[in-house]
């Protein structure tokens, strides 16, 4: 259990260790419309990833377990950010009065630099800057941000298979993670008549899951705090063909994800015309992403030993790789 604890412990060591929020206090000085812009345009990378996560791994096969069958699961998701996903048009973002003589900036996926953008106080003329934060691109593993997850598989009646993702609230470094998933996988086969003795499989997926984390923005003051939730919805088609030691599976998709990012707490905002101001629960932000994906596998069975690789393809291709346990 220690063991497992400390796999799903990657992801909270991911967020803490790759400063993903640090410097995002830094947009409030600019107004309130466009700190929101710039917060969204940041982020949105990060719910799409997610989203991408979120959505792999559901199945290494179409066919279904028999009754009380099982199967425990555990992998790794690796979407690789698109290099589209890694920077910003500054001039499509539709500011309402920041300028930037940079027509790019890093998205929260980008380069490490930092991009300034300045305005001018409101009835002082003294032009005020605002830095927006670079990215993490550095610290990313193989162009990734890398998602572990876990699932049990149960053998309901007729050709059905529940499936349930669950991680517990796991805390790291100021860092709040936890995740819960289900789904339900259906053969198709049962209905061909004797086709369905042959090692053809062919099965419908549906499945929802939540990741909710929570970011500590400053050990001295814990109430300044992001918190950042996704969700996402997965339908799929699925066929495999399994033969006892090796199935090759390929399927067709389509995702949709909603991220939720709330920058919460109390803020004091200090001007280079020595004002202040102050903000609370400043930045509430909700992101949707929609698509449609291609994916094929290939899983190799031990006895009740299986290990599986898959490749998707979509906005963000992910390789999904991981081993299960599974009886009947």
């Amino acid at each position: 259990m220690k063991q497992l604890f400390l796999f799903f412990a990657l992801l909270a060591t991911t967020f803490s260790s790759a400063q993903l929020f640090d410097d995002l206090a830094n947009l409030l000085k600019a107004s309130e419309e466009d700190y929101n812009i710039l917060a969204d345009a940041y982020t949105a990378p990060l719910g799409q990833s997610l989203t991408h996560s979120l959505s792999n791994g559901w199945l290494t096969t179409a066919k279904t377990h028999k009754k009380l069958g099982v199967d425990f699961t555990i992998g790794l998701v690796y979407p690789r950010v698109p290099d589209a996903a890694k920077k910003i048009d500054i001039e499509g973002l539709g500011l309402t009065s920041l300028t930037s003589d940079k027509p790019t900036a890093s998205s929260i996926f980008g380069p490490s630099q930092s991009t300034d953008f300045t305005y001018t106080l409101p009835g002082t003329g003294i032009d005020e800057t605002v830095t927006m934060p670079g990215g993490i691109e550095d610290d990313l593993i193989s162009n990734s941000f890398i998602t572990p997850y876990a699932q049990l598989g149960v053998g309901l009646f007729f050709d059905t298979d529940l499936i349930v993702r669950y991680v517990p609230n796991i805390e790291n470094s100021g860092v709040e993670f936890s995740m819960y998933g289900f789904g339900l996988k259906h053969n198709l086969m049962q209905y061909f008549g004797p086709l369905d003795k042959l090692p053809l499989n062919v099965s419908a997926l549906a499945s929802y899951s939540k990741l909710s984390s929570s970011y500590e923005l400053s050990s001295a003051n814990p109430d300044q705090k992001v918190t950042y939730d996704v969700g996402a919805f997965l339908t799929q088609l699925t066929a495999s063909i399994d033969l006892p030691i090796v199935s090759v599976m390929a399927g067709f998709g389509y995702s949709k994800g909603t991220a939720n990012m709330d920058m919460l707490g109390n803020y004091t905002v200090g001007f280079v015309d020595n004002t202040n101001i102050s903000l609370n629960d400043p930045i509430s932000i909700e992101q949707t992403y929609t698509g449609t994906h291609g994916v094929v596998g290939i899983r190799f069975s031990f006895f009740v030993l299986k290990t599986f690789v898959q490749y998707t393809i979509q906005e963000y291709n992910t390789l999904n790789f991981g081993v299960s346990f599974s009886f009947r």
